[in-house]
């Protein structure tokens, strides 16, 4: 039977991704809400529900062994290592200085040990030493150009100073940055430990690992980059579901998903483009990603509906510009075929 399961798993990799991200997140969904009552002994479990799509993906890639290489026993131990001290240590400092929030040995601890996985899929994805033998994924041999790390870096924000300064021309309150706590070069520090945050907790690790990282190779190998950013986006928004209870939101409401969807819709399809654009580079999406959430924290009152325009005009404007209805060829470092 395990075999059996084995097999399905390595012929269904696509399929079998969807079903173990919801089992790991959803099943692990009461975290989020007892993290946010305060109870923070659930912090690991909250974690490692948040790096579902990652860890699925490295299941299903290890199962299938797709996309594997020989393995560099050397340094995997250490690496692994310098990526659990570089999370902690993120999260800390964004604790500090983000939070302003109390920093103790007890919470030092507390949080090392919720970063277990977030370092896992760190050493996997990011690292030349990944701690499981002959692991690789197809978005880190690509040939990304620093061009395109800039331009990941700095679409989001500013398709967002866009929506904001519409909104100010239609007479919407102006966005202000009074309410930070702090300026210059403070700002700037700011800025830093809160992209960094974002990125390892867990837009560019826990989320883009799955979802970009391995989903969408596999999708594009099948049908075409629009309708694989579609289908990400279908069930990317279901996938927040208890991190939204936990927080509050109005889930029961249809407002609430329909204004979900038409957020998280054209930001899939950046963030598909980012990925393609950038010869399937998994960093780049997790830094297109990550910049998106942090200037969100920046750039406040933020109109929605006019943040949601802005970002379908670019859509459209990069599908038809890169005409996202075609497949891509089977040869391009954005494509996984399933053998």
């Amino acid at each position: 039977m395990f075999k059996n399961l084995v097999r399905w798993i390595a012929s269904h990799q696509v399929t079998s991704f969807f079903i173990i991200t919801f089992m790991i997140t959803w099943g692990l969904g009461f975290s989020y809400i007892a993290v946010m009552r305060e109870k923070y002994l659930f912090l690991p479990l909250m974690f490692l529900a948040t790096c579902g799509p990652g860890l699925a993906g490295i299941i299903v890639a290890g199962i299938s062994r797709s996309g594997a290489e020989p393995g560099k026993n050397r340094f995997r131990w250490l690496a692994f290592i310098i990526s659990w001290i570089v999370v902690t240590t993120v999260f800390i400092a964004n604790q500090h200085f983000v939070n302003r929030g109390p920093v103790s040995p007890p919470l030092v601890i507390l949080v090392a040990v919720s970063s277990l996985p977030v370092a896992f899929i760190v050493n996997l994805v990011y690292t030349r030493f990944p701690v499981i033998r002959g692991f690789k994924l197809r978005s880190q041999r690509s040939g990304v150009t620093i061009m395109w790390i800039i331009i990941a870096f700095l679409v989001f924000p500013l398709l967002t100073i866009i929506a904001a300064l519409t909104g100010k021309l239609l007479g919407q309150d102006s966005p202000s940055l009074s309410a930070l706590p702090a300026s210059g070069f403070g700002l700037v520090l700011l800025f830093v430990v809160k992209f960094l945050s974002q990125f390892f907790y867990f837009n560019g690790t826990g989320e883009e690992a799955g979802w970009r990282g391995f989903a969408l190779p596999r999708l594009q190998a099948q049908t075409s980059p629009l309708v694989a950013g579609l289908l990400l986006a279908l069930v990317w928004v279901p996938w927040h579901l208890f991190l939204w209870i936990g927080e509050g939101r109005e889930v029961m409401t249809l407002s609430f998903w329909v204004s979900s969807y038409l957020l998280h819709i054209p930001s899939a399809m950046i963030l598909c483009w980012c990925y393609n654009r950038s010869n399937g580079s998994l960093l780049a999406a997790g830094i297109a990603h990550a910049s998106a959430n942090t200037v969100v924290m920046l750039v406040q009152p933020l109109e929605q509906n006019i943040l949601i325009i802005v970002f379908f005009v670019f859509t459209a404007a990069i599908i038809l510009a890169d005409r996202m209805w075609k497949r891509l060829p089977e040869e391009h470092p954005a494509v996984q075929s399933v053998i």
